[in-house]
């Protein structure tokens, strides 16, 4: 049994998995009450499931790139249920997660979140024989620097507000935007990745283990 967790943004992710399906799921908005509602939305999620904790065999954290405070959250939450239950932690970039919920075809796939002061954290994905795969570092971008960089047909999918969907949907015809209800970060999503890896023994370090935070001048708000 797997805890799934990401904070990464102001949307907060929970799942279990059992191995074999996500056996419950709760993905909301929080306006900067991380802190204060994390521990009781996953006291909540497991009382549904009827589950104990101690049922648990590993905890799936999102790295990052995201909020400073969110991710540090979201980490500390996860480090601290896998020390206390004696279980793994494994994490997981988060915008892996949002690659995961996408069909896998042979256009590029473009992942992005929000970054705060009108940026975009993003990461480009090739498709390859296991489904998709990082093609570039993650790097920041405003709107116009990203419809600029897109020069053939790509996917974009993730945290895009009606603005910047439709200014990019205007301004670069190679931009295929995905629907919104699968550009949603799920948890779902980050337990499948994370039970595989569990399975393989891929656990991370609980002193090692830290946050992705996105390299820029300014650090990104909260």
């Amino acid at each position: 049994m797997l805890l799934a967790i990401d904070t990464s943004t102001s949307t907060i992710s929970i799942a279990v998995h059992d191995g074999v399906t996500v056996l419950g799921e709760k993905t909301w908005l929080s306006r900067n009450r991380h802190t204060t509602i994390l521990a009781g939305a996953v006291k909540t999620l497991l009382e549904e499931l009827t589950l104990d904790k101690n049922k648990l065999s590993a905890i799936a954290v999102a790295a990052g790139p995201g909020s400073f405070t969110s991710l540090r959250v979201g980490m500390a939450f996860a480090k601290g249920l896998a020390l206390g239950l004696e279980v793994p932690m494994i994490s997981v970039p988060t915008l892996n997660v949002l690659a995961a919920a996408q069909p896998v075809n042979d256009l590029p796939l473009c992942t992005v979140l929000q970054a705060g002061r009108e940026r975009l954290a993003t990461q480009f994905f090739m498709k390859d024989k296991t489904g998709w795969k990082a093609d570039s570092e993650i790097a920041v971008f405003t709107a116009d620097l990203l419809a600029e960089s897109i020069e053939t047909p790509t996917t974009v999918c993730g945290e895009i507000n009606g603005d910047t969907r439709a200014f990019l949907k205007k301004q670069n015809k190679n931009i295929k935007l995905a629907a919104p209800a699968i550009s949603l970060r799920r948890a779902g999503f980050l337990a499948e990745i994370a039970w595989k890896k569990f399975l393989k023994g891929d656990c991370s370090s609980l002193a090692e283990a830290a946050p992705i935070y996105l390299r820029t001048k300014d650090p990104i708000p909260d």
